[in-house]
């Protein structure tokens, strides 16, 4: 193994570089990828080529594996379940038609809810349900062979905490709404010095979480409805930079957590077994999840 470091990502420089989406069919590609000490993942990777890179090198960064296993918000739910960390209580449906079914025997939340699409960003497939007819009109909005999910009415004040994770570092800031949404893409606001506690303890609850499940690049959607720990609500693997200073603030957190990964320096800095982890973030003071449609939380969709 030769002593360099390679990117494959446009946004960092190492000592040996390849275009992001340079041929892994190409002998002398092959060669530098296997011969190099870790590699820095292609930006945007689709999943075949991610492991295809992967099976190649000795050492990579970042880890996608969470982004793959679980995209979008109803394996982000069951993700929540399985490491019991406190999160809304959270009805999953197979595709808009067994909501609409179930809708019609009687849904397990009472009115108002949300609803929520299993993609889309900037809240483009999340819906405020406050009674039944808001609830067919935004079914009819969604896509008809997708997963989806009713969560009960977080209380949220008009804002929420986004954490964003990338390798080691955090950057958290309050996204402050003028209604329902708060994304900074609809015209809520950033604030960095609201409530630093809340932030602290938001930061914490990221970090512990991102050691259990491996995560290392995404922003994080809490809510603290309550004098209680944060609320995890949603994971966001793709998310905007404008909290961030845009491409630039982007640019400057993914090179210094390179460089610490170059160091061998690992994010989180601590890994704790569940058993180990304060009783806030082992039960869910919330409710339980409960899955429809006979879906367990560790089942495939």
């Amino acid at each position: 193994m030769a002593d360099y470091f390679l990117s494959m990502n446009p946004l960092v420089s190492l000592d040996e570089n390849l275009p992001n989406l340079a041929p892994l069919d190409d002998p002398a590609v092959v060669t530098l990828i296997r011969s190099a000490r870790g590699v820095v993942m292609p930006r945007a990777a689709s999943e075949g080529r991610y492991r295809r890179v992967a099976a190649l090198a000795h050492d990579w960064f970042p880890n996608f594996e969470p982004r793959f296993a679980y995209a979008g918000k109803t394996k982000q739910t069951m993700l929540f379940h399985r490491y019991e960390v406190r999160h809304p209580k959270t009805f999953i449906y197979r595709s808009p038609a067994d909501l609409g079914a179930a809708d019609r025997s009687g849904l397990p939340l009472a009115y108002p809810f949300v609803l929520k699409g299993d993609r889309g960003g900037g809240g483009s497939s999340v819906h405020p349900v406050t009674c039944r007819d808001n609830l067919q009109s935004a079914l009819g909005r969604l896509p008809g062979e997708e997963p989806l999910l009713i969560q009960e009415w977080v209380q949220h004040g008009g804002m929420d905490l986004r954490v964003v994770v990338v390798g080691f570092q955090m950057v958290s800031y309050f996204r402050v709404g003028r209604g329902f949404y708060n994304n900074v893409c609809r015209g809520g606001r950033v604030e960095r010095s609201l409530f630093p506690e809340r932030q602290e303890a938001g930061m914490d609850a990221v970090a512990k979480f991102c050691s259990l499940t491996g995560v290392q690049v995404a922003g994080f959607d809490l809510m603290f409805p309550d004098e209680g720990p944060p609320v995890f609500v949603e994971i966001n693997f793709h998310f905007g930079r404008k909290g961030l200073g845009g491409t630039p603030g982007f640019r400057r957190l993914f090179g210094e957590a390179v460089r610490a990964w170059q160091r061998g320096v690992f994010y989180p800095p601590h890994s704790q077994s569940v058993g180990e982890l304060p009783i806030s973030l082992r039960k869910n003071p919330m409710s339980e999840p409960s899955f429809c449609t006979g879906l367990p939380p560790d089942s495939p969709l």
